[in-house]
């Protein structure tokens, strides 16, 4: 990541502002999970939600643009990476995690998918070369153990759902390291957001003409909770995270995601009664303490300079 020569004090500052950008957007991600439930059970589904999530979306972020004036316009290199970013590796990680949880828990499924950090510091590794640390190795093997203890055990006719998990995490490990590593990372947030709502939206529609699970017509309160769950996630989360990565980048960017379970946890408990017990109170802490190895390693990196 080229970052520009800073003060120690602006440094810090950016860097704490990368930080902020990605816990808020890991939050929302982690605390929407509860007004999900609560359109399940008002008639609506994963496919469902994940077509009007990205959709929903759209109309604002559209009008957005016009008053900023950001220009409509894409190159064939912006919308090739639309595609495999957006569309291969955003949506069918969507896809299959919320498939996964037809064959396996959601705790088990969750677990499995925030394997991501790992395969993204290893992506960034193998593909690009970046170096990776012992205090970062540590972090991620702490984290690892964190999010493990958020498991529930799985059945013996889990195997596809084990592997549509473990393959969320490998795609999502694939978008965050897109975002960081091509152009896409120095487009305008709003621009990026509004494409990709749009291109998953067609995505989800044009898998879903096999099952037809996508339910047109929701009640209106389902259909409000969805819309602030698309203006959370698909706007509000996904610039914050952009922004996130562009001062932080992916790998760093990943594990302060990991704030994404420990808000679902939370909002769970306080939302919808679900009892936080040992094993997930010990994952909070595990995860904590792999963001304060991480902020302390970044500390020690800047007093080198």
């Amino acid at each position: 990541m080229n970052t520009p020569m800073l003060s120690d004090r602006a440094f810090r500052a950016h860097k704490a502002r990368g930080v902020l950008y990605t816990v808020i957007s890991a939050l929302l991600f982690g605390v929407t999970p509860v007004l999900a439930s609560q359109t399940f059970d008002m008639g609506s589904n994963a496919n469902t939600l994940t077509f009007y999530r990205n959709l929903l979306v759209v109309p604002v972020l559209l009008i957005v643009m016009l008053v900023k004036k950001i220009p409509f316009g894409l190159t064939k290199k912006e919308l090739g990476l639309m595609l495999l970013v957006g569309v291969a590796f955003r949506a069918s990680t969507t896809f299959m995690l919320y498939q996964s949880y037809a064959y396996i828990s959601v705790g088990t499924a969750t677990t499995l998918h925030f394997m991501y950090p790992m395969v993204t510091a290893v992506l960034c590794f193998v593909v690009f070369h970046e170096k990776l640390k012992r205090e970062k190795i540590a972090a991620l093997v702490i984290a690892l153990v964190g999010v493990m203890l958020f498991a529930d055990k799985a059945g013996a006719d889990a195997v596809p759902g084990l592997v549509l998990a473990l393959a969320s995490a490998v795609t999502y490990a694939c978008y965050l390291t897109g975002m960081d590593k091509t152009d896409l990372r120095n487009m305008n947030g709003t621009k990026v957001a509004c494409y990709m709502g749009l291109f998953n939206a067609l995505a989800v529609l044009i898998v879903d003409q096999i099952p037809h699970q996508i339910v047109f017509v929701l009640p209106p309160r389902a259909m409000l909770y969805t819309f602030i769950i698309a203006m959370c996630t698909s706007f509000v989360a996904f610039w914050l995270l952009q922004r996130g990565i562009q001062v932080l980048g992916a790998p760093t960017a990943a594990i302060f995601c990991l704030f994404e379970p420990i808000g679902s946890v939370v909002s769970g408990a306080l939302f919808l009664g679900e009892r936080m017990n040992l094993r997930s109170t010990l994952g909070c802490v595990c995860v904590l303490g792999a963001v304060l190895v991480t902020v302390l390693s970044d500390r020690k990196e800047k007093s080198t300079i």
